[in-house]
């Protein structure tokens, strides 16, 4: 039987929660077979055996970003409703496992949440109020979140067994590359701005270009050296105010 919508908005709100039974067993499997239930008891309706071992099956050892957690529960389902056979099924969930850590931790781990976080950092510093600062990171932040959470549910649902093929094809993958350089960007911003704003220190014109610098080299060097240009400014800053 096919899922309905009030399946899939069951199954996208577990999701928030696929973490909740993490361990070194299963990792997330747990969360995983507890997320994919709702979809599960709709496609196997009448089949309490075939639910069961449906269950069990989506139980066993799993990893993923758990912001993307939901394009596995969307094509995982989409495969139990085209009923492919078991070890399909098995090999499928294996090598989901790292295309999904991968780019999760990539596009919001290195990228989405620095971006959030020093751009708020930046406005608070540039006058916005604290709490309108940290406002407006939980709302911004939160709402990329959950729409990459929605998004993963329908991609993967469409999809099913081409899933990876369609990630390839989408511009999370792009979006990543622009994003960690635009987030180490911000962070010379943010270390130039203390620099400026440090009490009772006036800013020699050698640190105003290496802060410059930073922030220029977080985005057009390559992420080592971008590193290494952030890390030395940090060094000089400590060296100066102490």
């Amino acid at each position: 039987m096919r899922p309905r919508r009030t399946d899939f908005v069951a199954a996208f709100l577990r999701s928030f929660a696929i973490q909740g039974s993490w361990n070194y067993r299963t990792l997330i499997g747990g969360g995983l077979a507890f997320a994919l239930s709702p979809l599960l008891a709709r496609i196997h309706a009448g089949d309490p055996v075939a639910l069961g071992e449906s269950i069990e099956r989506h139980a066993a050892p799993f990893n993923a970003h758990p912001y993307l957690s939901p394009i596995a529960i969307g094509a995982l389902a989409r495969l139990e409703q085209e009923d492919e056979d078991p070890e399909t099924l098995s090999r499928f969930r294996a090598a989901l496992r790292a295309p999904l850590g991968a780019l999760g931790d990539q596009a919001v781990w290195a990228g989405w949440r620095p971006v959030c976080a020093f751009g708020a950092i930046l406005a608070h510093g540039l006058g916005v109020g604290p709490l309108t600062a940290a406002l407006g990171f939980l709302v911004i932040y939160n709402v990329g979140h959950v729409a990459l959470r929605a998004w993963g549910l329908r991609l993967g649902w469409r999809t099913g067994l081409s899933v990876g093929a369609a990630l390839a094809r989408t511009p999370l993958k792009q979006a990543s590359t622009y994003l960690v350089p635009v987030g180490q960007a911000l962070i010379g911003a943010v270390a130039a701005l203390l620099i400026a704003r440090a009490p009772g220190l006036r800013p020699e014109p050698w640190m105003a270009g290496l802060a410059t610098g930073a922030a220029l080299g977080g985005y057009l060097l390559p992420r080592p050296m971008a590193i290494v240009s952030l890390a030395g400014l940090f060094l000089a800053c400590l060296i100066w105010v102490l």
